[in-house]
């Protein structure tokens, strides 16, 4: 599927609003719910991984149980920026001092 493209429906919809006369090209103004993601959460999160860089997302999860999982993987992939990373180099072959170790 192919993002950011407009469905026929839309486009339809667009035209007949145009038609009746609308001249804003932008989305009206509508209610919903209201974003749970603000600055404070986010600094809070920052901090909290800062603390301990180790830090997972279940352990980020029971420091902020209001905040539903999805929400908390979007505060630190999205705004944080912070990528999962867990390397660790070996040697390709062991040999028996590596394997006791």
């Amino acid at each position: 599927m192919v993002k950011n493209v407009m469905t026929d429906g839309m486009i339809r919809k667009w035209v007949r609003q145009f038609n009746d006369g609308r001249t804003n090209v932008h989305d009206e103004a509508r209610s919903g719910r209201p974003s749970v993601v603000n600055d404070d959460l986010v600094t809070k999160a920052n901090e909290k991984i800062r603390e301990n860089r180790r830090f997972t997302k279940r352990m980020l999860f029971d420091e902020f149980p209001q905040i539903s999982k999805t929400v908390l993987h979007e505060i630190v992939t999205n705004r944080l920026n912070y990528r999962n990373l867990c390397s660790r180099w070996v040697p390709k072959m062991l040999m028996d001092v590596h394997k006791t170790k």
